[in-house]
């Protein structure tokens, strides 16, 4: 197997292990057991745990980063737009759950020692706020309200809602899944204008 084959493959077993046991839970004999890897065989392809951990980090937001920007360049930059914006962040989500997870469990201060990998946001959120600062109103922070949007999807894909059954509810739910997604256009449409 040539090496960057190899290294496709610690990347992509590293980043189930992170996704299922988060950056804490995983050690490098973890992550070489699902490759069929050596650490030091691992340490020579891709580095040690963090650099595994920031590639896997860069490759999950560069793809995301990627469709979100295709959307971005199909619709307006008018409140309806950005209604299409968070429609397609939350099918993305509902069809990638493990960089929701990923994020899950960096909000529970797995990898707290790894510094910067929220930054990886920042140009797009930006670029975000730049594309539909005029579609809402002047007063309102986007910014915040993207981050909300965010936080209540993360939520939603892993932790579910109860229903008023009592039976806790996810994204595959097709009533459930058209009932958030109500929710958060009815929760921007109230706040941002």
């Amino acid at each position: 197997m040539a090496a960057q084959e190899e290294r496709e493959l610690v990347v992509e077993a590293a980043g189930r292990l992170f996704v299922q046991l988060g950056y804490d839970g995983t050690t490098l004999q973890m992550i070489g057991e699902v490759a069929g890897m050596s650490p030091p065989e691992i340490s020579r392809l891709v580095g040690d745990k963090r650099q595994i951990y920031l590639e896997v980090m860069n490759r999950y937001y560069n793809a995301e980063a990627a469709h979100m920007r295709a959307v971005m360049e199909r619709v307006p930059p008018d409140l309806p737009g950005l209604h299409t914006l968070v429609d397609r962040y939350l099918d993305y989500s509902v069809a990638h759950p493990e960089m929701r997870a990923l994020w899950v469990h960096r909000w529970l201060r797995d990898a707290a020692d790894v510094q910067d990998v929220e930054s990886l946001y920042r140009p797009l959120i930006a670029a975000v706020v730049e594309m539909f600062r005029g579609a809402v109103r002047a007063d309102y922070d986007l910014e915040l309200g993207l981050w909300n949007i965010i936080w209540i999807v993360n939520g939603f894909i892993h932790v579910g809602i109860v229903d008023t059954d009592g039976e806790r509810r996810f994204a595959d739910h097709p009533p459930t899944l058209r009932r958030f997604r109500a929710y958060m256009h009815d929760m921007l449409e109230r706040s941002a204008l």
